[in-house]
């Protein structure tokens, strides 16, 4: 599959789930499991063309078991790549995520305090945002920065999405929890496929990706979904798995 279609099949997947759980299901937890539950039945193992050369991908989502006040933000995506010349890299990216209200602009249930926490401990986390409407006005649609993304990125626009995904510090800065937000957004398809997956935004701190991991509970706590993305340019079964805590975290059924 070619980077560009697996990215389009990404933003497909996300806005059914998104689209499909309004209004019985209108969870931003509900929500994010069915996404990560598509992703593994749909990605659990793929090859990907674009990069370059062709390289292996390993899905596999885990949900957190602990209690609930031990919660580190919703999702964390722990990335693991490795190169040709036998070079790895390791990082997470840490994600929050909030759906819109209906009938309503807001994003009720965002609270800057808890956002300020998790700024604390890693600097390049980000707010997901679910919206039962389409979304259009996302950075790139009014916005010429091709430069920060692949070319790749210039033939796999979207004219519209609904999820977006901002950086938390300025959603801080900002102090807004609307829909005037967007205009900072990326869809969350691209970020994932253009960023992410390049290996750029994660925090690559020691402290950081112990709490991923679930290695630093009773102090910090840890995400409720753990995404864990395995990439090498050889089959996958010769990548290392990043080790987590499988106390806390179990498979997605």
């Amino acid at each position: 599959m070619h980077i560009i279609e697996f990215c389009n099949e990404i933003e497909r997947i996300i806005n059914e789930q998104v689209v499909d759980n309004f209004p019985i299901d209108w969870d931003e937890d509900f929500i994010t499991r069915s996404i990560l539950k598509e992703f593994r039945n749909k990605f659990k193992k793929i090859v990907i063309r674009g990069y370059g050369n062709p390289i292996h991908i390993k899905w596999l989502p885990y949900k957190f078991t602990g209690k609930p006040e031990r919660v580190f933000g919703d999702i964390a995506l722990i990335v693991k790549l490795q190169y040709m010349d036998g070079d790895t890299l390791e990082g997470v990216a840490f994600i929050e995520a909030k759906k819109r209200y209906k009938n309503k602009i807001n994003f009720d249930t965002l609270k800057f305090p808890q956002l300020k926490k998790i700024l604390k401990k890693a600097s390049r986390c980000m707010v997901l945002l679910y919206d039962y409407e389409k979304i259009t006005n996302f950075v790139t649609s009014h916005v010429s920065n091709i430069r920060l993304f692949p070319q790749e990125f210039l033939y796999s626009y979207t004219p519209y999405t609904h999820s977006v995904i901002i950086p938390t510090n300025i959603v801080t800065i900002i102090n807004k929890k609307d829909t005037s937000l967007y205009k900072f957004s990326l869809p969350f398809s691209r970020q994932l496929c253009f960023r992410y997956l390049y290996g750029f935004d994660l925090e690559f701190q020691e402290e950081a990706i112990k709490i991923a991991k679930g290695y630093n509970i009773e102090k910090i706590g840890a995400p409720k979904y753990l995404l864990i993305i395995s990439i090498a340019p050889i089959k996958i079964e010769y990548l290392e798995e990043p080790d987590f805590n499988r106390e806390v975290y179990i498979p997605i059924e």
